[in-house]
């Protein structure tokens, strides 16, 4: 594996392979497994564990030789996608730099993150600009995301949300349920590694991996026992695209759809929020002779809703704790007559679906005299619609069995009369 030259030809930057995964999916075992095959190559092998005690670093040591443990950093006490992103990029640039200073330098860099990690925040440090104008891509090339799944646990939460879905628990807090970690760890990876796959039947495997790619159509899906595949099969190439894989989620996928000439951007939420569809509850279709081979099989589906009238809050909450079978995944905006001024944003996955107001509208902070018109970002003008502005309902939904009229007849019930645009005065609901 060789290091990446800059455009210049002169600054070498090292690949560097990410390997994510929930807890007990079998990171560290591929970590090991991979640094038994470096003959004699130099890797650098960065560990993350949020305990502490790395305990992940100290497997790691334990099993490799002394030449790869002088190689190896860890990173405790915090997660490499939020409390120690900084310390994960600070880590990376500085192996990158001992490869770009001559000698022998680094020929690759592995990174096993924490189980708790989204691959979406680790990929981000290599295309966002700090402060100073740099990204961690200047010093080194992210090589590919790489999520690790269990296939057994995947399919036992997927099958027990199955048998629950006429009761979905719902969420208001900042808490994560266990199981929408899972599948945004599959959502956004340029590699899906399915292990244990000795654990679970051929049938029931290949209707994993359909259900895995009407989450991610784009990743490449391999299949292990004991998390053992050739090194050369994942370090071999550079399979990360900043623009492809950081929006390979099959609900971004529904949204830009939508919105061909929406402009690219790494952040989901700017995805959302440059829709310039009509918001009229229609979707586009492909032709019966070309659908998708997932929802052939297994009837797994998406379809975008929208519309500019609110829910009706006790409805709308009702009909998704407990009136969408079939339900999978959904995520998106949505807006209340409850709350009329606040951007909702819903998270489904598994049998728990969370939601969170976000941020007000920029309709709400004009009517309340807290920004001009002339003020608001081209994005939003864009989605501009009188007389409620940018409030809207945008929510993709994807499903195993979904029947998709049904679905949109239930949320449709659940839209109200808009109330009458509201005098510009501060209301109680802006103070916190």
């Amino acid at each position: 594996m060789n290091s990446a030259e800059q455009p210049d030809g002169k600054t070498m930057r090292p690949p560097v392979t990410v390997l994510c995964g929930f807890l007990g999916a079998g990171k560290t075992t591929l970590l090991n497994h991979l640094l038994t095959q470096a003959n004699g190559r130099r890797w650098a092998v960065v560990v993350n564990d949020v305990a502490a005690i790395n305990i992940d670093g100290a497997v790691v040591r334990a099993g490799a030789d002394t030449r790869a443990s002088r190689d190896i950093v860890e990173l405790g006490n915090g997660c490499v996608c939020c409390s120690s992103k900084d310390e994960l990029a600070e880590t990376i640039a500085e192996l990158a730099a001992s490869s770009a200073q001559g000698g022998a330098g680094y020929e690759h860099i592995l990174v096993e993150t924490t189980g708790v990690a989204e691959p979406r925040s680790v990929g981000k440090l290599f295309t966002q600009k700090n402060p100073f104008g740099r990204t961690l891509g200047d010093f080194a090339t992210l090589s590919a995301l790489v999520s690790v799944i269990d296939a057994a646990y995947f399919l036992r939460e997927w099958r027990a949300d199955q048998a629950r879905r006429a009761h979905r628990e719902i969420l208001t807090s900042h808490q994560r349920p266990v199981f929408e970690l899972v599948v945004e760890q599959a959502e956004c990876a340029d590699v899906l590694l399915l292990n244990k796959c000795d654990l679970v039947g051929a049938a029931e495997l290949a209707q994993l991996e359909e259900i895995i790619r009407g989450l991610n159509a784009r990743a490449e899906i391999v299949r292990a026992e004991q998390a053992r595949v050739p090194a050369e099969l994942l370090l071999g190439r550079v399979r990360f695209d900043a623009k492809e894989t950081l929006h390979s989620a099959a609900w971004l996928q529904s949204i830009s759809a939508l919105v061909p000439s929406a402009p690219p951007s790494a952040d989901p939420a700017s995805t959302m929020r440059a829709s310039r569809a009509r918001l009229s509850p229609v979707t586009k279709q492909a032709p019966p002779d070309v659908r998708p081979k997932h929802e052939v099989k297994y009837g797994i589906r998406s379809f975008a809703y929208q519309a500019r009238r609110p829910f009706a809050a006790r409805e709308f909450f009702k009909l998704v704790e407990c009136g969408l079978l079939g339900l999978l995944r959904a995520k998106g905006y949505f807006w209340t007559d409850a709350r009329p001024d606040e951007m909702g944003f819903l998270s489904v996955a598994g049998g728990t679906a969370r939601y969170d107001f976000l941020s007000y509208w920029w309709a709400a902070l004009i009517e309340n005299g807290r920004v001009g018109r002339e003020q608001r970002p081209k994005l939003i003008e864009l989605l501009w619609e009188e007389p409620h502005g940018d409030r809207r309902q945008e929510l993709v939904f994807i499903g195993v069995g979904l029947d998709e009229a049904a679905v949109r007849a239930a949320l449709d019930a659940c839209l109200c009369d808009p109330a009458p645009p509201s005098p510009p005065v501060a209301r109680p609901a802006f103070s916190r």
